[in-house]
């Protein structure tokens, strides 16, 4: 069941996989299943309108069964503020709340996905909450209201900073810290994979 039906889930795949060799992040395989199945299926149920932002490999991403949106002309290769803007693009006009992570962290839960909605929802005055573990922030694990598409469509506009902490700092926002730092497990490099595949574990 999605936590709220205003509620939408932006999954961003759309990366160069540099630091896995160029190869397609979301695709990639971790105990049989590619990074991408095992978000979806950790998150899939939170919300009635996902949209995966991915910019290769479409047809193959399409099978899953989502809407795929690439990157817009005007923010090719910009980086993940460009995918949020251009996948929000896809989105119905009723969805007030949206859910941004990315598919390489595919021990991401519903509980947390619940808690940002919690704390964003019921303090109206902020415009983006983030996750933190007690060790680090974790930028790219942020839920925001539409209205936050207004500033970041200017940041890509500018001449600035293009990172997502630079649509969260300067803005009323709020940090939500999770005690359990293992849904926040990054698979961004060959060697998580490579040890993965040879049986041993990847903490």
């Amino acid at each position: 069941m999605a936590i709220d039906a205003q509620l939408g889930l932006i999954i961003l795949a759309g990366g160069l996989g540099t630091r896995v060799g160029g190869a397609n992040k979301a695709l990639l395989p971790l105990h049989g299943q590619p990074l991408l199945a095992h978000i979806l299926h950790q998150l899939g149920h939170c919300s009635d309108h996902i949209i995966i932002s991915a910019n290769r490999d479409i047809t193959q991403i399409q099978n899953y069964g989502y809407s795929v949106c690439q990157d817009l002309p005007a923010y090719t290769q910009m980086g993940p503020l460009a995918g949020i803007i251009s996948a929000a693009q896809a989105l119905p006009e009723h969805i007030e709340y949206l859910q941004i992570v990315p598919c390489d962290l595919p021990l991401l839960n519903a509980d947390i996905i619940t808690s940002l909605y919690e704390k964003l929802h019921n303090q109206p005055e902020l415009d983006i909450v983030c996750a933190a573990d007690t060790s680090n922030l974790h930028p790219i694990v942020c839920q925001m209201r539409r209205r936050h598409l207004h500033h970041i469509q200017q940041q890509l506009n500018s001449s600035g900073k293009h990172s997502v902490r630079s649509i969260i700092q300067p803005y009323r926002h709020a940090i939500v810290t999770f005690a359990d730092s293992a849904p926040f497990t990054n698979y961004n490099s060959s060697a998580m994979f490579t040890s993965t595949r040879s049986g041993a574990t990847t903490s």
